[in-house]
């Protein structure tokens, strides 16, 4: 090695196009129109590779020669150069997003595409990580990171009372973790994070604040009766103890997915608690609510005043697109102005609670009934990829005959049990 010299390479004359010199063993000067650079070429399996060692002067005739020599030494051993620089290249990257704020929110980005999130559960994880994590740990590189000061950054939460937050924020920071080792940024021995970290104790189960008794149930309809609020507000919370369907999928109906004469209300796949993928998948059917009289009743007094097309329960203000729809605490204020606790007492989810409970108990109904009305899909079938019965028939006379139920329970006719089946009918009119 060694054809060029210093002189040969400061005088050499820059030309329309570039060309190259050789200084051998696979080194060329690079000489272009308006810089001059060092190039390393050779070939493997009849194709030929280029490898840029850097600008001249910054990288000198003897750093380019000593460039080459180690890349003849590598190739002799057997070592393929074109690898060895794509991983030099992803360790230049990885050490670009090693502190922990920069690589959670490349798993962020990561498991959204993946997973196809919803963009308000991907804000929920964001949140999370930004409150309670990256103003102690985010700057710092996620290999320096210890135990205690994720430990820490728990207990922060947990002696706040949220323990269930404790538990998804320890989640999400074990996914971030998991992500370092997956990528390489991490040796799988430093990934300390599991199930076990910060020695949580498991949330106390808490489910949906729902009425089951008979009598204060009926005291409920009473006071829904009698409330004086907003006609929109009234109409959402008659309308929910007879559908009982999510609130979610109550407060985004339109008009165009209900056919009064049918009796029907579609509800489409988006407005479901479902995958996005799900949501996203044509082929995912939408769940069907027949309607009863009474709930009729209510949508037809509705219409007039928000219909006959776009939102069934508008936003009063209208102020913007976000605002299109009653928000999602509508349902809970409303009760809460009636006097209730929607903690411990009811909420508006809680109504598909106290039907499923009081469907079976007083009316009998088969518990696959009832599941298919509340749009629960079969966990030992894998879901409607095998089940697909929608009991519609069956739904059409439950729904009449617990509509019926609760006009009993309203006017203070209470049920008699024997052998856990309602023993009284309600006389047609």
């Amino acid at each position: 090695m060694g054809f060029l010299t210093d002189l040969q390479i400061r005088t050499a004359t820059p030309q329309a196009k570039e060309y190259l010199i050789a200084d051998g063993d696979g080194l060329y000067l690079r000489v272009r129109p308006a810089s001059k650079g060092w190039l390393y070429r050779y070939k493997t399996d009849k194709k030929q590779f280029k490898i840029g060692f850097g600008s001249y002067p910054v990288v000198t005739l003897a750093m380019a020669r000593d460039k080459a020599r180690e890349a003849n030494t590598l190739r002799a051993q057997g070592i393929d150069l074109q690898d060895l620089r794509r991983e030099q290249q992803e360790q230049v990257q990885l050490a670009k997003i090693n502190t922990f704020e920069l690589m959670s929110r490349a798993w962020l980005k990561s498991a959204n595409k993946d997973r196809e999130w919803s963009a308000g559960y991907k804000e929920k994880v964001t949140r999370h990580l930004e409150i309670h994590v990256f103003p102690w740990v985010g700057k710092m590189a996620i290999d320096k990171i210890t135990p205690p000061e994720i430990v820490r950054c728990l207990h922060r939460i947990k002696d706040r009372g949220n323990l269930e937050t404790a538990q998804r924020v320890r989640e999400a920071v074990q996914h971030v973790y998991q992500y370092a080792v997956d990528t390489g940024a991490l040796e799988p021995v430093k990934n300390f994070v599991n199930k076990r970290t910060g020695g949580l104790p498991t949330p106390r189960s808490r489910h949906y604040a729902a009425i089951t008794d008979p009598k204060q149930l009926g005291q409920l309809l009473r006071d829904i009766r009698g409330y004086n609020g907003n006609f929109i507000t009234i109409a959402a919370l008659r309308l929910a103890p007879l559908v009982f369907q999510r609130p979610g999928q109550l407060r985004l109906a339109h008009w165009e997915d209900i056919d009064l004469k049918k009796k029907l209300w579609r509800c489409p796949p988006e407005n479901m608690k479902l995958r996005e993928w799900q949501k996203r998948d044509n082929r995912t059917p939408a769940h069907i609510v027949p309607l009863s009289r009474q709930a009729r009743r209510v949508l037809e007094d509705l219409l007039p005043i928000t219909g006959p097309s776009g939102p069934v329960f508008p936003h009063m203000a209208r102020r913007s697109d976000k605002s299109r729809y009653i928000s999602a605490n509508t349902i809970n204020s409303g009760l809460r102005t009636l006097g209730y606790d929607t903690q411990e007492q009811i909420t508006g989810h809680g109504f598909r609670a106290t039907a499923r409970t009081m469907i079976r108990e007083y009316l009998g109904w088969d518990p696959d009934v009832i599941e298919r009305h509340l749009a629960h899909v079969s966990k030992e079938e894998q879901g409607a990829s095998y089940d697909r019965a929608t009991f519609l028939a069956q739904r059409k006379v439950m729904v009449q005959q617990w509509a019926d139920f609760l006009d009993d329970l309203e006017v203070g006719i209470m049920p008699k049990l024997g052998d856990n089946v309602v023993l009284f009918k309600r006389a047609q009119a």
